[in-house]
């Protein structure tokens, strides 16, 4: 689940005037309905003073009511709450428009400015995803290798080598043959445990069929040249 965003500041300042707009709202509708009730003593107009009374205070208590629950619902960001502040916002400028068209102009013109900056302010992104209303943008954090495609995901590049991955094995370095250096170092004066065949092509070891004094062709099997006499 995506965690929440801090609150914004503008968000808890709309709270904060919605609840004391409630709270102001309810204190006169109590009022009010209390006053119509008293008014109904009054001989002949009483009972019709006492019924506006009692609807007005009744309306008015009705919107305090939601105006108090709406100011709660922002402070925890709750999503009907941005709803009803959106449909109050539209119909308060409604509202303020059909005033400037009946003639109040100061009042019509302040309210249609700040119930349109209500509106905008609603609307705005940061503010639509703290109440559940909107999604913030993706930003990636990595480049991607490839550009996008409909259909096709993306790739990206790696950043970093897992710490479990098996690291490569050091290379050893090969013991030298004897195949080069035959030709210059007597047989008889290589260690007892050295190679002293080669390999040519990769097809196996051979024996030495010259000798490495003298160059003649030596006999298969024996231990002498037997040109120059030295032991091979």
């Amino acid at each position: 689940m995506m965690q929440r965003p801090s609150r914004p500041a503008g968000v808890a300042i709309l709270a904060i005037l919605e609840i004391l707009i409630g709270i102001a709202g309810l204190l006169i509708s109590f009022a009010i309905i209390g006053l119509s009730a008293l008014a109904t003593a009054i001989p002949a107009i009483g009972s019709i003073v006492g019924t506006i009374g009692l609807v007005i205070g009744g309306i008015a208590l009705f919107f305090s009511i939601i105006w108090f629950a709406t100011g709660i619902g922002f402070l925890h960001g709750r999503g009907w709450a941005w709803t009803l502040g959106m449909v109050f916002s539209v119909l308060s400028l409604l509202g303020a428009v059909a005033s400037l068209a009946i003639g109040l102009i100061t009042g019509a013109i302040v309210g249609i400015f700040f119930w349109s900056l209500m509106i905008y302010y609603l609307t705005r992104n940061h503010v639509k995803v703290f109440f559940g209303k909107g999604s913030l943008p993706f930003s990636a954090s990595y480049p991607v290798a490839f550009p996008s495609r409909p259909g096709f995901p993306q790739q990206q590049f790696a950043t970093n080598i897992p710490s479990y991955a098996p690291s490569m094995p050091a290379v050893l370095p090969t013991t030298p043959t004897l195949q080069t250096i035959g030709s210059s170092i007597p047989v008889s004066q290589m260690p007892s445990g050295a190679n002293t065949t080669g390999t040519s092509s990769g097809t196996g070891p051979k024996a030495l069929v010259s000798c490495p004094y003298c160059g003649s062709r030596l006999t298969m099997g024996s231990p002498k040249c037997l040109t120059c006499g030295a032991t091979v």
